[in-house]
C-alpha cells in the first residue's frame, strides 16, 4: 500500500523531515508515501504563504535518493480551495507533482473547522461544504478529491456528534457522479479514526455508493501530519473498501495511473 496523503514541515500543521515519515512508511510495510503539503490561499489560514516549493523539491529529492531503492516516493500537494484561487493553483501546477489532492477546507470565506460556520445550523453547513466540492470538481485541475465528508471529523471534533450521511444523498451522489465522470479519484482518509470516530472519512455508506455508481479510482491516505501517524487504521480502511466493492487502488506517477495494487 501507498500512504497518499501526509504532511511535513513544510506545512505549518506539521513537524517532520521527510525521511522521518519515509522511515515511518517503511516501519510500517508501505510500498509507498506521497508528501502532500499544504497550499492555501485565504489570508486567515495558517498555511497561507508557507510553502516553499524550492526547498520542498530540494529535499524531496535528498529523501528519494536515501529511501528510493526501498520505497516509491511521489510528490504531492494538497490544494485548498483550488476553485477560489485559479491563478495561484495553476503557478503551483507548472512543478512536477505525481499526485495532487484537492481539499475544500473553507466555506463562505470562514474555516470549515471552526464553530462560526455552523451557526445556521450543521444541515445547512453540510449542503455549503458539499455545493462547494462540487464546484472544485467543476473548476479546478487536481487528481484525488480529498477527504469527502469531511464535515463529519469537524462536527465531530466540534460537538461531539456526528449527522446521518444518508440525510445528504443527493448532493453527495452528486458529486460522485462528477468525480466519477471527470476521472479523478476519492481517497478514504482515515484521520477521523484518530480523532476517535469509529469510520475514516468517506465511510462505507459513501464508498458503496460511490462504487454503485462506477467509481473505480480509490486511495487511502492517513493525513498524516507525524511518523506514528503514518497508515494508521489502513487495515480497516481496506477492509471497508473491500466491502464496497474494490480489489485495487491505483499507483500515480506524474499525475497518471500507471498501475493497480491489489487490496
Amino acid at each position: 500500500m501507498i500512504d497518499t496523503h501526509t504532511h511535513t514541515h513544510h506545512s505549518p500543521d506539521g513537524a517532520s523531515p521527510m525521511a522521518e515519515m519515509a522511515a515511518a512508511a517503511l516501519n510500517a510495510r508501505l510500498s509507498g508515501i506521497a508528501f502532500t503539503d499544504h497550499a492555501e490561499w485565504y489570508r486567515g489560514d495558517p498555511a497561507y504563504g508557507y510553502l516553499d516549493l524550492d526547498a520542498y523539491f530540494t529535499e524531496l529529492a535528498a529523501t528519494r535518493e536515501r529511501f528510493g531503492n526501498n520505497l516509491y516516493i511521489l510528490a504531492g500537494v494538497e490544494l485548498g480551495n483550488p476553485h477560489d484561487f485559479p491563478a495561484e493553483t495553476e503557478s503551483v501546477l507548472t512543478h512536477p507533482f505525481d499526485l495532487v489532492i484537492g481539499s475544500v477546507h473553507w466555506l463562505d470565506n470562514q474555516p470549515g473547522w471552526e464553530a462560526p460556520i455552523y451557526q445556521g445550523g450543521i444541515p445547512a453547513a453540510y449542503q455549503l461544504y458539499l455545493g462547494s466540492v462540487l464546484e472544485m470538481i467543476d473548476a479546478a485541475d487536481f487528481d484525488v478529491l480529498g477527504h469527502l465528508d469531511l464535515m463529519r471529523r469537524d462536527v465531530w471534533d466540534l460537538f461531539g456528534r456526528t449527522v446521518p450521511i444518508e440525510d445528504f444523498r443527493e448532493p453527495v451522489q452528486a458529486v460522485l457522479c462528477r468525480l466519477i465522470e471527470t476521472g479523478r479519484a476519492m481517497e478514504i482518509n482515515t484521520s477521523a479514526v484518530r480523532k476517535g470516530l469509529d469510520e475514516p472519512v468517506p465511510g462505507l455508506t459513501i464508498l458503496r455508493w460511490y462504487r454503485e455508481l462506477g467509481g473505480e479510482l480509490l486511495v487511502i491516505g492517513s493525513d498524516g501530519h507525524m511518523p506514528q501517524d503514518i497508515a494508521h487504521s489502513f487495515d480497516l480502511a481496506r477492509e471497508l473498501a473491500k466491502a464496497a466493492g474494490f480489489h485495487r487502488v491505483p499507483r500515480y506517477a506524474h499525475r497518471e495511473v500507471v498501475d493497480w495494487i491489489a487490496l
